[in-house]
């Protein structure tokens, strides 16, 4: 079997006698039989996003709260990845910013759900067209990574939003024909975030904003905390800063096949 979870990314594979015995293991302490033995603040896990933020930026709280070994699904193939290996496989270190992809506006609200006990952490490789996606589940009150899957955007319910976007973010060509006209900018009223002033970019004013709040261009991170994907006609991007007040917000039609941003909200 070739084990594909590789930690070189997706486009590498790794040959069965290539694989050490310190990647593929057969037995490693679980994870879990430790928590009884660790008291952790009940904040550091009452929301998702609370918990990926000290998940990012610490590494020895993010080794607490794996299981290991940290089994890696491509397909049929299974590899199990050890606790001294998972430093190769690592991709979450300090994030800047927080993304999701929603249908329906009010889902965004799922973030602030403090009763969620499933949540996935979607890295998409833009570039590649291909998926790695992080589950977390709630246990005994605390979130821990349990597993990855490896998919390719074609066995995505986003896939045709992403092969649009990835070619929207990386061609300028693309880009200026997938642009509403005309293009609306809502900006939220300091003193009322429930009021907006709308005006209307222009396509140099759109690339001076994109100049100063770029869209992320090689790969993208989708936090999935249970919004729904039905419809392939509207999806919305929200980013937002981990550690300043960076929020903006994305809203993409797409109208007799042809996907088009039509409005962003900051």
């Amino acid at each position: 079997m070739v084990a594909s979870c590789s930690n070189g990314g997706p486009e590498k594979e790794v040959e069965p006698d290539a694989v050490s015995d310190s990647v593929v293991v057969a037995e490693e302490e679980d994870t879990l039989d430790l928590f009884d033995e660790v008291e952790v603040p009940k904040s550091a896990d009452e929301l998702f996003n609370d918990f990926f933020y000290s998940f990012t930026s610490d590494e020895s709280f993010q080794m607490s709260r794996i299981k290991f070994p940290l089994v890696c699904k491509d397909g049929d193939e299974k590899l199990k990845i050890s606790r001294s290996d998972w430093k190769n496989f690592n991709r979450f270190t300090s994030q800047d910013y927080y993304s999701a992809l929603y249908e329906r506006e009010n889902e965004i609200d799922l973030q602030k759900d403090t009763s969620l006990s499933h949540v996935s952490v979607e890295w998409i490789y833009l570039h590649d067209a291909y998926i790695e996606k992080y589950n977390f589940q709630r246990i005994k009150g605390v979130w821990i990574l349990m597993d990855i899957e490896k998919s390719d955007f074609y066995h995505n319910p986003n896939g045709s939003f992403l092969r649009f976007y990835a070619d929207f973010v990386s061609d300028s060509i693309s880009y200026e024909k997938s642009l509403a006209h005309p293009l609306k900018l809502l900006i939220s009223n300091e003193d009322d975030d429930t009021k907006y002033e709308e005006e209307t970019l222009s396509e140099s004013g759109w690339k001076d904003f994109k100049k100063d709040m770029p869209l992320p261009n090689e790969f993208l991170i989708n936090i999935n905390y249970g919004q729904s994907y039905f419809s392939q006609n509207r999806k919305i991007l929200l980013i937002e800063g981990v550690s300043n007040s960076l929020f903006v917000k994305y809203t993409f039609d797409r109208s007799n096949g042809q996907w088009r941003l039509f409005r962003i909200e900051i």
